[in-house]
């Protein structure tokens, strides 16, 4: 049952989450009234790394790591590849130095880490930015490094977006 306030018996609120009287979480895993499960960024294109390899990317990842899907794929060298399964966090902010225009969101940056399957064999992780700074799409940055499941770097990359757009959604 649920007493005055809302909450069951055990101090959940109606959504199962754990609640201060106050509305804020006991952990800081969730920030009720929060809009960030709505946020995301989708697209990718094309990296190249400082020995002009081509690395292709795409991704839908919200910038609330429980929403979902949360997919990006990475692709590169002679069928290197890269497959999110989880995202373990992420973080969105608005760069006062980019403007990611229209359709306007109310942030142009994601920075965020994951684990996936590299080449097949889980265990993988990755560390990424993506930015969205306005159409087509040409001042877009991606950075993204992915280790194996031993720990070993299979691939740094950082640069502008080619042949791609990544687009911020929400406010």
């Amino acid at each position: 049952g649920k007493n005055r306030d809302g909450k069951s018996q055990d101090g959940r609120s109606a959504d199962g989450d754990s609640c201060d009287d106050d509305g804020s979480s006991d952990d800081d895993s969730d920030d009720h009234g929060s809009k960030d499960r709505d946020k995301r960024m989708t697209g990718g294109g094309s990296v190249f790394t400082t020995g002009k390899d081509r690395v292709t990317h795409g991704m839908e990842l919200h910038c609330d790591a429980t929403a979902l899907p949360n997919n990006l794929e990475v692709n590169w060298g002679k069928g290197e590849k890269f497959h999110l399964d989880a995202l373990s966090s992420v973080v969105c902010s608005d760069d006062p130095r980019i403007g990611p225009a229209k359709p306007v969101a109310s942030f142009d940056t994601m920075v965020g880490l994951g684990t996936g399957s590299y080449n097949g064999r889980s265990g993988a992780t990755v560390a990424f930015t993506f930015t969205d700074a306005g159409e087509p799409g040409r001042s877009d940055t991606a950075t993204i490094n992915i280790k194996d499941a031993g720990g070993r770097i299979v691939l740094t990359v950082s640069g502008s977006v080619s042949n791609g757009n990544q687009q911020a959604h929400g406010r």
